[in-house]
């Protein structure tokens, strides 16, 4: 596996990321617990629902920006670099105006050298992390089908990631997430300094099994600490 983070955990419940984001606890239904979300597969995201409020969408991991042709597999936009993502035409636009949250219950990274060995990383104290991301809408001018997607944006390693990857996902704190997701924020500078390396004392790695490599194989045991 290469790339940045192109892996992640969304095994709570859909009321348990509300509850993450104040938001009412209603069953809506739609994705089963996942243990191994891959590039083009669907996951929640926070967002701001046309009404002005925060509510929780199905989105496609990987951006498909309003302007483009639609999905390339040549290009699977599935992380933007924390330093560039204001610049990027793929993802500026999104940068400025539709920003979102993603809920993970952890993410997995792939550890260069022999064999790529995956690490399951997860927070310390169990409770789902929250990815700063970006958000799109599509839509055919040929058939009018619509596609809602998403990016994670990644920052640099902290010191508990720097030696399995050199990056990371920008992780959130709660006292951010409104901040984040406030369309009438503008202030590029505030918001990029959000995009920082998440405290390392607050995650742990572990190696996990190779099984995590076929987008395919789903289920808990994806989260096993190699060895138990």
């Amino acid at each position: 596996m290469s790339g940045m983070c192109g892996r992640f955990v969304q095994s709570s419940t859909s009321d348990r990321y509300a509850q993450l984001f104040g938001l009412e606890e209603r069953n809506r239904g739609g994705l089963a617990a996942r243990y191994n979300v891959a590039p083009t597969q669907t996951c929640w995201a926070c967002l701001i629902a046309p009404n002005g409020k925060p509510d929780l969408s199905i989105l496609r991991w990987g951006l498909v920006p309003h302007w483009s042709k639609g999905p390339d597999s040549r290009y699977s936009m599935i992380n933007a670099r924390a330093e560039t993502v204001h610049e990027k035409p793929a993802y500026r636009d999104a940068f400025r105006h539709r920003r979102c949250l993603i809920p993970a219950d952890g993410f997995y990274e792939w550890k260069a050298g022999n064999g790529k060995q995956p690490y399951f990383i997860h927070r310390t104290d169990k409770q789902p992390m929250v990815f700063a991301g970006l958000w799109e809408h599509w839509k055919s001018l040929e058939t009018g089908g619509v596609i809602d997607s998403c990016a994670i944006i990644v920052t640099d390693a902290n010191d508990l990631m720097r030696p399995i990857h050199d990056r990371m996902p920008a992780i959130l704190a709660p006292e951010q997430f409104e901040r984040w997701l406030d369309p009438a924020a503008k202030d590029r500078d505030e918001l990029l300094a959000l995009l920082r390396p998440a405290p390392s004392e607050d995650l742990e790695a572990y190696p996990v099994s190779k099984a995590v490599n076929n987008p395919r194989n789903e289920g808990r045991e994806l989260v096993k600490r190699l060895g138990d």
